[in-house]
């Protein structure tokens, strides 16, 4: 490299003491002056008076004070004339200064690398085999150095560009984010785990870590979905890029002043080297050294442009400066390879190497920092707008399709009806209202059985099989494997499996699920009057099989909806409110209470069931009619054609529904038709078959 040019505190250095020295030049000139002035008049004096002319010697003040006059105007001439040939004296010792500084000479010193091998190679008293492992490994370090530059400008080693992320995430999004296998515990979908960064996932974790990545690159919070204006992974990309091309840079400038070096050194037939000085270079050298330069920017400007496509896909930003050295370290292979390889006698040949002198002009200089400037700014600009900001974009448009829109659903397919059935989710996880398996897990997690001998909420199956089973189970099959009334015979005293040890603890966990499943936290022991006034839920089902007889599934006059299989009624209770009617006579019977609760929900119930809200579609206005008629009329109004069946599922109310209501015909035989009938029919009281008709 060159010398650094002259200060100019030097310069200024240089002035003032040339200052000083003409000033005391001065001072002595001035002094002679005084003494030759005086001597001159004093003669010119003489001359008069001995010449005969009128000559009037001035007195002592005025002649004095005139001679005085005389020398003082003589002495101010004489200065100037010096001083301005002080000031030409400085003027071009100065301009002789920038003159210097306009044109200096700097060094170009020799690296310690393998590049710069050629130079010393067969020159120096070295072996042949120090000669021919110096060229392997020149040939080596090009070999290096072009390989790992063809493997990163390869696809496989690039990957896929972001921009295909897009339609990974479309196909996620509609394929897998919202499948309801997938839903937690908690109740919540796959896809709103994922954008939540939910640190439990195990499935879909590249997704997750994909929108962590996106987030943590551009600065955004998790529902946020427009670029902000400050940008830390995108800054970082930006720095790492400058950095990687100022390493290249650095390598372009080295590859320029060596080929200035060659150029100017003498050509001549054979190459002298002396004194640790290339002294003239033969045609197969000039050849050689312009050859491997040109592979060195060879290699330089393909790293240069597979470095910032490489940086600039880098969405990680811990990766971003573990790549940013990474490709700093291909560049130093030759340094590498130089100072723990190459034989010693080159090595200390090449690091004694005398620097070249090289001229430099303010010209020169003055180009050179405008080129590197327009460097500068299209080493920002240019990756930037080709680069990084189309890379934001990709990002914002990825998290839009893994995040965007509504996460809060499931779906899946009843491949018997062919219809695609769906089902709102939590957004978030809510401690305060969590699903009956949260609160499961949690209750055994740590259960040693020292505090509960028995599980507070789960019923272990015995085996995978029973397990699979009971997870299939509808509430039909489930209340037919009970062929007792679970309350009547389990749960009140004197009951004939009361305290069973075997049934007890079985009921007893059926009961506390059916409580909290209702939102009854902390039920310690079973007691079916605490919920009575739950008995009526669509969601009671649980309730309603463990509590037969307190939620009316054994009294044929109780509210007929829910008292079937379906809905959780045992037959073993139904059969009882059965066999009731039986002993009973056949006629209208209605207790007012439960009729009026029977049609008091009947909306709500028919909301239920549909899984819709039933109030805002016209029909609903049809429901209260037929409700408020029926609670007017009683089974009088079963005679209308118009109230005899249910408006929805178009089922006679006398023939009851089987997942719905039991028939109404054991409230109203009389009007249902019963009596007389021949055959009688099924949802007729059996009492009735000996009733003939008026």
């Amino acid at each position: 490299m060159p010398s650094p040019l002259v200060e100019p505190l030097d310069l200024q250095r240089d002035i003032l003491a040339l200052r000083e020295e003409l000033q005391l030049n001065l001072r002595r000139l001035e002094a002679r002056l005084r003494r030759l002035e005086t001597r001159g008049l004093e003669d010119e004096i003489s001359a008069q008076s001995m010449c005969g002319d009128d000559f009037v010697a001035p007195s002592d003040d005025n002649g004095d004070e005139r001679v005085e006059m005389k020398m003082e105007e003589k002495l101010q001439l004489d200065l100037r004339g010096v001083e301005l040939e002080a000031k030409d004296v400085i003027s071009k010792k100065t301009m002789q200064q920038f003159d210097h500084l306009s044109e200096q000479e700097g060094q170009f010193h020799f690296g310690a690398s393998v590049w710069t091998m050629p130079f010393v190679i067969g020159l120096v008293p070295a072996g042949l085999w120090d000669v021919t492992f110096s060229i392997l490994l020149l040939l080596l370090n090009l070999g290096l150095q072009a390989a790992f530059t063809v493997i990163i400008l390869t696809d496989a080693f690039m990957g896929v560009p972001f921009w295909h992320q897009i339609n990974y995430a479309k196909r996620w999004r509609v394929s897998m984010a919202h499948d309801y296998q997938y839903m937690d515990l908690a109740g919540r979908s796959l896809v709103s785990r994922v954008c939540a960064m939910d640190g439990a996932l195990i499935l879909s974790t590249t997704q997750a870590s994909l929108v962590e990545q996106i987030n943590s690159f551009l600065g955004l919070q998790e529902g946020d979905f427009e670029v902000p204006f400050f940008q830390p992974g995108l800054l970082l990309c930006m720095l790492c890029i400058l950095f990687w091309s100022l390493c290249v840079y650095k390598e372009y400038r080295n590859i320029w002043l060596g080929l200035e070096v060659v150029w100017q050194i003498p050509h001549s037939e054979e190459s002298i080297f002396r004194d640790s000085t290339l002294r003239s270079i033969c045609k197969v050298r000039f050849k050689a050294l312009l050859l491997t330069y040109l592979a060195r920017a060879t290699i330089a400007t393909l790293l240069l442009g597979a470095g910032i496509r490489w940086l600039a896909g880098t969405t990680s930003i811990t990766d971003l400066m573990l790549n940013c050295v990474a490709l700093s370290a291909i560049l130093d292979i030759d340094e590498f390879l130089f100072a723990g390889f190459t034989p010693i006698l080159v090595q200390v040949a090449v690091q004694n190497l005398n620097p070249v002198k090289i001229k430099y002009d303010r010209l020169r200089s003055q180009r050179e920092s405008f080129g590197l400037l327009i460097l500068l700014i299209g080493t920002l600009l240019i990756p930037y707008f080709l680069l990084l900001q189309p890379l934001a974009e990709s990002m914002i448009s990825v998290k839009t399709e893994l995040c965007g829109g509504n996460q809060n659903f499931v779906v899946g397919l009843n491949s018997e009806t062919q219809q695609a059935i769906a089902l709102a989710t939590k957004s978030r996880v809510d401690a305060s209202n969590r699903t009956i398996t949260e609160l499961a897990v949690d209750r055994h997690t740590f259960n040693t059985g020292s505090e509960e001998p028995y599980p507070y909420l789960l019923d272990f199956a015995p085996n995978a099989r029973a397990f699979d089973q009971n997870l299939k189970w509808d509430m039909t099959t489930e209340v037919t494997q009970w062929g007792r009334c679970i309350e009547t015979e389990a749960l009140q005293p004197g009951g004939p499996v009361y305290g069973d040890p075997l049934i007890q603890p079985m009921v007893e966990l059926m009961f506390r699920n059916a409580a909290v499943s209702l939102g009854v936290m902390n039920v310690d022991a079973p007691g079916c009057a605490d919920l009575q006034h739950l008995c009526s839920l669509p969601d009671a089902r649980l309730l309603r099989m463990v509590c037969g007889a307190t939620c009316g599934c054994n009294d044929p006059y109780a509210s007929a909806w829910h008292k079937v299989p379906a809905q959780g009624c045992i037959p073993d209770c139904l059969q009882s409110a059965t066999a009731q009617l039986a002993a009973s006579t056949c006629e209208d019977r209605i207790v007012q209470e439960e009729w009026e609760l029977t049609w008091n929900i009947y909306p709500d119930v028919m909301s239920a069931f549909y899984s819709i809200d039933v109030s805002t579609s016209p029909i609903y206005h049809s429901l209260l009619g037929l409700s408020n008629a029926m609670k007017s009329a009683g089974c009088a109004a079963l005679n209308n054609s118009n109230f005899d069946y249910e408006i929805l599922t178009r089922t006679r109310w006398c023939e009851g529904h089987p997942k719905l209501f039991r028939p109404l015909a054991g409230q109203c035989p009389v009007t249902c038709g019963c009596v007389g009938a021949s055959p009688l029919p099924a949802y007729c009281p059996s009492s009735c078959a000996a009733v003939t008709s008026p």
